[in-house]
């Protein structure tokens, strides 16, 4: 498996990083990780798009801000959708292209279709892994969740809140271990190697995961299904949703009624994958990506 290239643009003062595979010509593919993850995870699947491909692939994966080797956004900031989308713009801003194709998974498919619905001309083909959004809140909802997030933030502040330190680990052959059994659908060597890809080593010599522990936080935004909806009903290109089979987004009740908001889209469920698909069984998700951006 070829390592990708890796650079960096800036974002008001963020150093956003992102992977580079293939030789830049045509339309990009540009991948959107989710939450908690990092560009890095996409490398099974874009080796297996690239065996699968007749031509030669672009491909962009930027970590998102706070994940991977991209930046946290430091003292007094906060994670926020309109950050993510931002970056995203900029880092296809500065890929000098008029278009391109788009796939984001759950959080990144969140960002995806909130680009792609302001956007539209931009993007040429839309994929979104079980990245159809969160379940939809209520506005009566929005009280009670600020109160969690500043509940969150006093604990941060008085130096109450949870033990990080159950989350730093003496090696990384234990965290993959945990992480393997968190994800059983993996083999043991992918695990290693997702988790390798994904920690970093603190300055008390354990281990921790890449992203921002301020992700564990709760965000004070509710997620509104009605407001996501008008995002789908803006995207003019086809989408492709893929959820897998085995995953927990499959029995949603809400999932119908967002498909309905999409004019030009179509629905694949993928075997022997939970949430993360592109993970579990990136060949099979490769085979319909293939096809459908084909």
């Amino acid at each position: 498996m070829r390592d990708p290239r890796s650079d960096y643009i800036e974002v008001r003062g963020l150093k956003i990083h992102y992977l580079e595979w293939g030789e830049r010509n045509g339309d990009p593919l540009v991948l959107v990780h989710g939450w908690r993850d990092h560009a890095r995870s996409w490398s099974y699947f874009v080796a297996a798009l690239q065996e699968k491909s007749a031509k030669p692939l672009w491909i962009v994966a930027p970590d998102c801000r706070g994940h991977g080797d991209s930046d946290w956004v430091g003292a007094g900031g906060y994670y926020h959708f309109p950050d993510y989308v931002h970056d995203l713009d900029c880092v296809i801003d500065s890929l000098g292209v008029a278009s391109i194709n788009l796939i984001g998974h759950s959080m990144g498919g969140s960002i995806s279709f909130l680009y792609a619905g302001t956007f539209s001309q931009r993007v040429r083909k839309l994929v979104l892994i079980e990245g159809i959004g969160p379940l939809g809140m209520a506005f009566p909802d929005a009280p009670l969740r600020m109160e969690k997030f500043l509940s969150e933030m006093k604990a941060i502040r008085e130096g109450t809140t949870m033990d990080f330190a159950s989350f730093e680990y003496p090696s990384v052959e234990g965290a993959a271990e945990r992480f393997h059994k968190v994800n059983p659908r993996l083999d043991a060597e992918r695990a290693l190697q997702l988790t390798r890809w994904g920690m970093r080593r603190s300055d008390n010599g354990k281990w921790v995961w890449k992203f921002d522990p301020l992700h564990r936080t709760t965000s004070p935004q509710p997620f509104y299904a009605e407001q996501a909806i008008e995002f789908y009903r803006r995207i003019e290109c086809p989408v492709l949703v893929i959820l897998g089979k085995e995953s927990r987004q499959t029995l949603r009740p809400d999932v119908q009624r967002r498909l309905d908001a999409i004019r030009d889209r179509r629905r694949v469920d993928i075997d022997r994958a939970g949430h993360m698909v592109h993970q579990d069984n990136p060949e099979a998700l490769a085979e319909v990506v293939m096809a459908f951006l084909s």
